[in-house]
């Protein structure tokens, strides 16, 4: 049986937009969309991470537009909506994938740390997620993929802040669907293991670059087709029976 391989120009005159696009897995996604013609938004609190990620997409002949945001902002993030439709008109694809970690003993964990992790990882992707569908439910098509983590679905100890906003995201993803369903809205969540250099440590990993394929393969399914969740890890890696 032929495997279909994808060809670049898939996601030709699409508007995507990355949060955490200043580095590591939220730079892999944004560069590879913009291999496949998307035109990028790219969102973080790093200026110069940002501008790192844009050179790279406009290098490879990409269009590229900058806008800092903190994420954890409400007014922040009608400002990034609000640029994404002066400049573009449109909203296809959005990735939330900014993150945090911030963990601890539950006995000796701060309030402080607790709501770090859930404004960054949680909240966000809601006030994100809802800007989005107001925007895509007006052009009846639009596309959220969610950036989880497989501690969504197998938890470590000392990781309650972290696991439960993975947790939630998933209850987030399966609404956001649901809801999505009538105006041609789909979402789904992309379940990363470690990823990194795998030549730089020990440690199984997956390279960046293979974790942003799986983001590029939920991107470009058909309109009428969502990929509701898809786990990714390094064969080596622990995972069933982890904890």
């Amino acid at each position: 049986m032929e495997t279909k391989q994808y060809k670049v120009g898939q996601l030709n005159g699409k508007v995507a937009l990355v949060t955490g696009a200043s580095r590591g897995i939220g730079r892999a996604i944004a560069i590879a969309l913009a291999r496949e013609g998307a035109n990028l938004v790219l969102a973080a609190r790093s200026v110069n991470g940002l501008k790192e990620t844009e050179a790279a997409i406009v290098e490879g002949g990409a269009v590229a537009e900058v806008v800092p945001t903190d994420v954890t902002s409400e007014q922040q993030i009608e400002t990034l909506f609000a640029r994404i439709m002066e400049r573009f008109g449109r909203l296809d694809i959005l990735v939330n994938n900014a993150g945090i970690f911030g963990n601890g003993p539950i006995d000796q964990l701060s309030t402080e740390t607790w709501d770090r992790v859930i404004a960054t990882n949680l909240r966000a992707a809601f006030l994100c997620t809802r800007a989005a569908f107001r925007i895509m439910k007006q052009q009846g098509v639009g596309r959220i993929i969610n950036i989880g983590s497989i501690s969504a679905q197998r938890v470590r100890p000392h990781n309650a802040p972290y696991s439960c906003a993975k947790f939630g995201l998933v209850g987030l993803t399966q609404t956001t669907a649901l809801e999505g369903r009538e105006f041609g809205i789909t979402c789904g969540c992309l379940h990363p293991g470690i990823t990194g250099d795998p030549t730089s440590s020990d440690i199984p990993m997956t390279p960046l670059e293979e974790t942003a394929k799986a983001a590029v393969f939920m991107a470009c399914q058909p309109p009428d087709v969502n990929v509701l969740e898809l786990i990714q890890l390094p064969r080596n890696q622990l995972y069933l029976g982890r904890g």
